[in-house]
């Protein structure tokens, strides 16, 4: 009974659509143009490229590990989870050297923002501020992510 109730709905909208004179030249086409990618490609070797991509999933899984560590107040967990993502665990400056300038300058800052976050969880002497400041700063740190994501994107040779 419910569909029966339903149709005239249906019936009246798509009534109105033809009345008002829409018609499928009205409607916007989806076109290459529309759905291009704006980032800018960074084409890399496809060893390059993977090299990269375990070097964003290791920052994904240190934010990850450090909220865990944080919410149980386990600094050395946390110090563990942030170590693969550190200025120590950047890529190689073979692949550096195929990356845009731009791309090396927030790799930097985010690398730094790893170690810098360490540095803070070592200084930390109560439960409460660790908790703050490694929300805080994972926030910046996932703002860097996004702004890279934002900017750029991988592509293969």
């Amino acid at each position: 009974m419910r569909f029966r109730s339903r149709f005239p709905v249906v019936a009246s909208g798509v009534a109105c659509a033809v009345l008002m004179g829409c018609s499928e030249q009205g409607t916007k086409s989806v076109t290459a143009e529309t759905t291009a990618d704006p980032r800018t490609a960074v084409e890399l070797p496809a060893e390059a490229q993977q090299a990269v991509l375990k070097e964003m999933r290791q920052m994904l899984g240190a934010m990850g590990g450090a909220m865990a560590a944080a919410a149980k107040g386990d600094t050395a967990a946390l110090l563990l989870a942030l170590a693969p993502a550190g200025s120590a665990a950047a890529a190689d400056p073979a692949i550096e050297a195929l990356l845009p300038p731009g791309w090396l300058e927030l790799a930097e800052r985010t690398h730094g923002g790893f170690d810098n976050l360490a540095a803070s969880v070592r200084q930390s002497r109560d439960a409460k501020m660790l908790k703050d400041t490694v929300l805080v700063k994972l926030a910046v740190l996932s703002g860097a992510c996004a702004s890279c994501h934002e900017t750029f994107r991988v592509t293969v040779r």
